[in-house]
Formats: structure tokens, sequence, C-alpha cells
């Protein structure tokens, strides 16, 4: 009997002590931007959620100055009534002059506290980050930090970027062999947009591939259904497929769209050798639209293939050209070589150094399907 009271003394003890918070005295923490101020401080941007019934505004944005991100958000509890919590962080964006230096170090608090949740996502802006936080919305988003999380998170269900999750981006400056990218954000008439993708050495932004070149990054590092391409073809391509040789329609570039597409990507390593990777690529879609007035019988579809088949090599040897200016390797190169070879691997400054001696060859093989009626 006398356990069992002392049990229950105890149980009362530890239930008085446990602290009570209030969702109406909580500011919810849903975004944060950092930028790279004077001093080699800190500028933060919260986007904070509050549930207050007497306002009607129910988002603020709040920005203080630290030498951490720590500090920033104690310096930031001091500029509200309410309490400040991080537990719905759910996207940190970080200025590309900050990312320059390096992220993990501008990183440590999201990967220490446990409040945050690693499946939160992370991207630059090559605007300060505190313009695109305090961006007007045309959008009905309770507030900026849910859009941009919105427009992230949509932009990779639809295959358009790669995934930019905290913990892919953590995974990828640790593992040997490949490196990290994340969305590149930006400011359009006050609106915020994705610009492009940002390119890492290791944790430091070096470049940004602009948007026509994703889908072709895309294309090496995974496996896509249901994707959409353009690809413009030069002026003379097909020409002798055209039903009116002096129609209008045939004036100017010829702009292809596909739909419906899937790619199948593999990669070889001729004679075991790093340098020179041979990457296969089958892709299967839908002829969406066409701007010459071609006449799509099974010589033409043929025709038009190949070409396509041989401008997107040239485009993916271009892509790759400028990886290796910049000496990153978002592909992974180094990664598959050493899935494939588990008695030569490369080590982090083997694979480092000859990334700019890298030859890639490309076979492309794509297959029009249901060309019938284009759009």
């Amino acid at each position: 009997m006398k356990k069992i009271t002392i049990i229950i003394c105890l149980s009362l003890l530890c239930t008085g002590c446990i602290p009570k918070s209030y969702i109406e005295k909580l500011g919810i923490i849903t975004a944060v931007g950092y930028d790279l101020v004077e001093d080699s401080k800190l500028e933060g941007t919260l986007v904070v959620f509050q549930f207050d019934p007497t306002s009607s505004n129910t988002s603020q944005i709040i920005t203080s100055k630290a030498e951490t991100s720590k500090g920033i958000r104690y310096q930031a509890n001091r500029l509200t009534s309410h309490r400040l919590v991080s537990g719905q962080v759910r996207l940190a964006l970080y200025q590309d002059k900050l990312a320059e230096k390096g992220m993990l170090k501008y990183m440590d608090t999201l990967a220490r506290d446990a409040k945050i949740s690693d499946l939160g996502y992370l991207a630059v802006s090559n605007v300060p980050t505190s313009e695109l936080m305090k961006s007007n919305l045309s959008e009905d988003a309770p507030n900026i930090g849910i859009y941009l999380q919105s427009l992230i998170e949509k932009s990779i269900k639809n295959q358009m970027i790669p995934d930019s999750l905290i913990n892919i981006f953590l995974r990828d400056v640790h593992d040997l062999g490949i490196d990290p990218v994340l969305p590149m954000l930006s400011l359009n008439d006050d609106k915020p947009y994705i610009h492009g993708l940002s390119l890492f050495q290791d944790d430091k932004y070096v470049s940004m591939l602009d948007e026509k070149d994703i889908f072709h990054l895309m294309l090496m590092r995974q496996r896509s259904e249901d994707t959409e391409f353009q690809l413009d073809l030069p002026s003379e391509s097909l020409k002798e497929y055209y039903k009116t040789e002096n129609s209008n329609m045939n004036d100017g570039t010829l702009h292809v769209s596909l739909n419906d597409l899937r790619n199948r990507t593999s990669f070889e390593f001729i004679d075991g050798d790093f340098t020179n990777p041979k990457v296969k690529i089958k892709m299967e879609g839908r002829l969406m639209e066409i701007t010459k007035d071609i006449d799509l019988k099974d010589q033409a579809i043929k025709a038009l293939e190949k070409e396509l088949e041989k401008q997107l090599t040239d485009r993916l040897e271009q892509l790759v050209d400028k990886l290796k200016e910049k000496n990153v390797d978002p592909v992974g190169f180094g990664k598959k070589f050493n899935e494939r070879h588990r008695k030569n691997q490369l080590t982090e400054e083997a694979w480092r150094s000859q990334i700019p001696e890298l030859d890639v060859t490309f076979d492309i093989e794509i297959k029009l399907l249901r060309h019938g009626i284009t759009e």
C-alpha cells in the first residue's frame, strides 16, 4: 500500500511539472530565410503563424540579426508577444552569397534541433531572402512560408526539379561521388518563382543551372514517369515531310512538345574507367504539339525521333561540359562507379580531381507513341 501511495504522489508531481503551452500564445515558425549582412552577421527572416481569434491577420514576418541561427530566434522572441516555436519549420531558405560559404555550418540547428523535422525543404535564393519572404502573394496561401513550401513540393511531385528535403541534401553532401542540388528561387514582379537549380561542390554553392537544363539533368539523375518536355529543332528539320511547302506555318524554328514521357537511364563504365561513362537513355512519350505542317506518317515519325535523339544528345553533352567546368557531379557519376566496382573504389580526392576529365558517351533512344492527334 505504501508503494502505491508513493507512485501516485510521484505521478502527481510529474504531471504538475509539465509546462503548459496555450496555442494562442505561440508563434509557429513555418519558414525561415538567412542572409549574410555586415560584419559577417546573419540576418534571419521568420515567417510566423499565430492563432489569434481577435485578429484577421494570422501571419507575421519577423527579422532579426545575430551570429547564429539560434541567436536569430532568441532576438526574434524579443520582437513579438508570442513564444516562437520551431516544430513546424517546413522550409529553410539561404541567400546565394551565404550558401557560397558552405551550408553545413548554417544548418547546424536544423540537424541538431529534434523539434525540426528533417522532412522540411531547403532552397537557395539569388535575391535577399528578406525580400522573398516579404513579397506579395497572388494565391490563397495562409502565409508566404506555406506558399513557398507548396511551390517546391508541387514541382518535386511533378518531377520538374529533384527532391530537396533536408535529409536528402545532407545525404548527398556526405556521400562520396555525388554533389547535392537545390532549387534556386527568385522574384518576378514581386512574386516568387523557381528560377533554376543551384549546383553545389560538397556543401558550397558554385553555380546555377537555368530551367532548360534542369530536365536534362533529371534525365541522368533519376527514372521519371509522366513528365513534359519541349525541344527546339533547326528550322530546316523534316522539311521533306512538309504537307505544304509554302505554308506560313512552316516559317521559323521547329518546336516540339512531348508529354506522358517515361525514361529509363542506365550507366556503364567502359573498361572500368571512371572517366569514360556510357549513359543509355530510353524514352517513350506522346507527341503533344509540333509547330510545322508535317505529314505524320511512319517515315516522318522515325525522322523526327532521330532528330530529337540528336538534339537531346547535343544538349546533354553541353550540360556535362558545364558541370566539368565547375568541377561538380550532381549526376553522381562517382557514386554510380563505386556501386559497380566494389574492388576498385574511387577515393574522394580521385573522384573530384577526375571530374574535368569525364568523356561521357550518350546512347539516346526515343519512341513516340500516340502521335495521331496533336493539340
